[in-house]
């Protein structure tokens, strides 16, 4: 395992990503991602103006990350985010599962499943979210007041079991968000 700050380790993630082949799995456990993720939509959303909301996030806030996301797509890379919901909804997961709709699901292609937190209480979640490419490598994102400060690089040498593992249990129990 490799453990690099935030600001070092854009290479190496984009090594990982750059030389996926099948899959992408993302699992989000967070509620609440205002420090990373403070855009206008989310801004109007906050403040109560939903309509306005809606209407600014159909402009993609990261639309070089769309890009990839589709070219993925187009060679054949199946792109799955699960995450896991604490009930009530914050206001930012409730305006995150529309951004789901508007940009996740239809632009950037990707399956997106929920599964509430009480339904995974057996299972040992992280603290922080983690990817994984191709069942081969996974980084997992360390946080710190909401703000991702470090990512862990695993690859083949490491133990990739209990991220597979925990992929295999929440892949079982979630459900797809409808578009």
């Amino acid at each position: 395992m490799k453990r690099l700050e935030r600001e070092k380790s854009g290479e190496l993630f984009d090594r990982f990503w750059n030389e996926m082949k099948s899959e992408w799995f993302k699992l989000e456990v967070l509620q609440d991602y205002t420090a990373e993720d403070d855009g206008p939509s989310l801004q109007a959303w906050l403040k109560g103006d939903r309509q306005k909301a809606l209407e600014l996030i159909k402009v993609d806030p990261e639309p070089d990350f769309t890009q990839k996301c589709r070219q993925s797509v187009e060679s054949g890379v199946k792109m799955l985010r699960i995450h896991v919901l604490e009930r009530p909804l914050t206001p930012y997961m409730a305006w995150e599962l529309e951004f789901y709709r508007q940009i996740s699901i239809p632009l950037r292609r990707e399956q997106v499943f929920l599964i509430n937190k009480a339904e995974c209480a057996d299972l040992e979640l992280p603290s922080g979210d983690f990817m994984i490419f191709d069942q081969q490598r996974a980084v997992l994102n360390e946080y710190q007041s909401g703000r991702m400060t470090h990512q862990n690089f695993y690859d083949q040498s490491d133990n990739l079991e209990p991220f597979l593992a925990l992929r295999a249990a929440l892949i079982s129990r979630a459900k797809p968000l409808n578009s």
